[in-house]
């Protein structure tokens, strides 16, 4: 057995040695060539595959330095009209605070900050326990609000230091709201889990993305639209809204 691997041996050797030089070269040149075509193809497709990270993927990690400074130029434009938007919303909340002092309607009060204890999804029918209650100037039917302007529910019960807050999106809670930019009145019906469904006549309008309001003299956002539904069988179309915030994420209401 032995004696007959050596002799392979012997073969291969001398089957190489009897190539020219420029054979051999020939050989060893294609044979790089080969392995790095295989590697960069193999390469490509790995990276291909990998899932985002951070908002893009690892193939922008050897994007060009012109395609770089291009998207980063491209965000700072967009970071500016937010900015800009921003600074128009102020503006007009102060003129409607301006304008409700001079008509004796004073602006909202700053209202109670409490800490979020059981979240939706850890309780029953869609309420949420606040660790604010009468102690601490909570009551009864006040509202509940997540970062101070979207709306999410009232308060249903009271102890001294606790509340139940039940959320307006409780399956089968209907609540009035208003379309904000069209000042159509719309009734928000519950699904649960911070969703709700609208039922409007076909011929009254409404995209993808509109705001619906909660109807009070304080504004403050209820719901955004996510998906009209028509059928033109049907003269009612259906919305699909949802609460702007993730509740199920939710640590701080102010409640007024």
């Amino acid at each position: 057995m032995p004696r007959y691997k050596k002799q392979i041996d012997i073969n291969k050797n001398g089957v190489w040695r009897q190539l020219s030089v420029w054979a051999r070269i020939v050989i060893v040149a294609v044979s790089l060539i080969v392995m790095v075509f295989v590697a960069t193809v193999v390469t490509k497709r790995l990276v291909s595959k990998v899932p985002p990270v951070y908002g893009g993927t690892i193939e922008d990690a050897v994007l060009s330095k012109r395609a770089l400074i291009s998207k980063i130029n491209a965000l700072q434009n967009t970071l500016v009209g937010y900015d800009a938007e921003l600074t128009t919303l102020q503006q007009l909340q102060s003129e409607n605070d301006a304008l409700k002092a001079e008509l004796g309607r004073t602006p909202k009060p700053t209202g109670v900050l409490a800490h979020v204890l059981t979240l939706p999804n850890r309780s029953f029918y869609d309420t949420m326990l606040i660790d604010g209650g009468s102690a601490e100037g909570v009551k009864q039917n006040m509202v509940a609000y997540a970062f101070g302007s979207v709306a999410v529910g009232t308060v249903s019960s009271v102890d001294a230091h606790s509340a139940t807050v039940q959320l307006y999106s409780a399956p089968g809670r209907q609540t009035s709201g208003t379309a904000v930019g069209g000042d159509v009145a719309v009734t928000l019906i519950g699904r649960g889990s911070g969703e709700y469904e609208v039922q409007l006549p076909r011929d009254v309008p409404f995209s993808i993305g509109a705001t619906i309001a909660m109807q009070s003299t304080t504004p403050a956002t209820m719901a955004t639209v996510e998906k009209v539904i028509t059928d033109p069988r049907d003269p009612f179309q259906r919305l699909l809204a949802k609460v702007p915030v993730n509740l199920q994420a939710l640590k701080w209401v102010i409640v007024r």
